[in-house]
């Protein structure tokens, strides 16, 4: 049997977009997923390509960039040049990020890689308390962005049997032209890590092994950039935000309540 979900976690944010705990399918947490046979040293191939945290120096750990803010909305001409360039779709079809955000209001959160254990813990979260019923009522999207492999979406996705939209950005230019350019591995002060964070170093790496062996990930795909940080924002309709966060370390998305509460 599959591992079952991370505990949901308290919260005294309410939004019409939580997702609806009565009626959960059976085959949620309680079915079994399609068994992946292990071939030997499979486990240790997948555990190599887990990227260890490391608490570094300040100079080592940060490159940060003269115009990075945490928090603020992007011009109108950061969104223009987001919008020019292109994200990847699970078949390998190229889409203007543009696209996204035209037609409709837009959640759309950028992840590290996809071995983080820390994104996974973050994916785990998003999957507890947004109601895809509920965001499609309200005619609100999300979507969810990396920067590995396209071959990585497909398994990545049926981890958390995600419902929403995933691309990657293997250039990262849409993730420089929205402001993300802080680059560490600093996982920053216990005291200051996001909610969401379930698991330690170990447990984390733990994690990901199972995942990974469970739904069959591609562990000879690059999953990403391991010191690109990530965000999230409110997009669109066309070319506007209405709210907007950057990572400073590894451990700090936003909590996907307030996302949700931001996109109204």
């Amino acid at each position: 049997l599959p591992p079952p979900l991370p505990p949901t976690l308290p919260t005294n944010t309410k939004n019409k977009y939580a997702a609806v705990t009565p009626k959960q399918e059976p085959t949620r947490r309680g079915m079994p997923l399609p068994s992946v046979p292990a071939r030997r040293g499979s486990d240790q191939a997948i555990t190599a390509r887990v990227p260890v945290p490391q608490v570094l120096t300040q100079t080592q750990a940060i490159t940060l960039e003269e115009n990075f803010e945490e928090d603020s909305i992007p011009t109108r001409e950061q969104l223009l040049r987001a919008a020019s360039y292109v994200v990847i779709a699970q078949n390998g079809i190229r889409v203007p990020f543009g696209d996204l955000i035209r037609e409709r209001k837009t959640i759309v959160v950028f992840i590290r890689h996809f071995w983080c254990p820390l994104c996974q813990d973050y994916m785990y979260s998003i999957s507890r308390t947004v109601n895809p019923d509920a965001m499609r009522r309200a005619g609100v999207g999300l979507v969810v962005i990396g920067n590995g492999s396209p071959a990585m979406i497909k398994s990545y996705r049926h981890i958390f049997r995600s419902p929403f939209e995933l691309y990657t950005d293997p250039t990262h230019k849409v993730y420089n032209a929205l402001g993300m350019n802080l680059r560490t591995t600093n996982p920053g002060p216990d005291a200051e890590r996001g909610e969401y964070v379930r698991h330690g170093l170990l447990g984390g790496i733990a994690m990901v092994v199972r995942n990974a062996l469970r739904v069959g990930m591609p562990v000879w795909e690059k999953g990403g950039d391991v010191a690109q940080l990530g965000g999230e924002f409110v997009l669109g309709p066309g070319f506007t935000c209405s709210y907007a966060h950057r990572m400073k370390n590894t451990r700090a998305h936003a909590p996907i309540a307030e996302v949700l509460a931001a996109a109204g």
